[in-house]
């Protein structure tokens, strides 16, 4: 059978004031979180419904139309987004990337 070093109190406590664990948790965390944002622009792109409006104005000419168009505010709303982008410079300089980011609207 294998010695099994016993359990030090201290040692538990002092691990929480070392770097490295809390480096390799914020790496996983930010992995997550990566991985869930993607997934949610994923679903929001594809799957989740839309409301289309179709407006159709009819009157006769010279008669006064007035539009208005009424918002629904369900509080705070949360939209991710992706943008991908590709350039050519004059010097033969040519990339491609790509913009992430989430607007919040109040």
């Amino acid at each position: 059978m294998a010695d099994a070093e016993k359990f030090d109190i201290f040692k538990f406590f002092g691990s929480f004031t070392q770097m490295l664990p809390w480096v390799k948790t914020l790496r996983y965390t930010l992995g997550i979180l990566g991985v869930g944002f993607i997934g949610l622009t994923i679903y929001r792109a594809y799957f989740m419904p839309t409301k289309r409006e179709v407006t159709q104005i009819v009157a006769e000419a010279g008669s006064h139309v007035s539009l208005t168009k009424r918002e629904e505010k369900g509080g705070i709303t949360v939209t991710p987004f992706i943008e991908g982008y590709g350039f050519a410079e004059s010097d033969k300089r040519t990339g491609a990337g790509a913009k992430a980011g989430v607007r919040i609207d109040f």
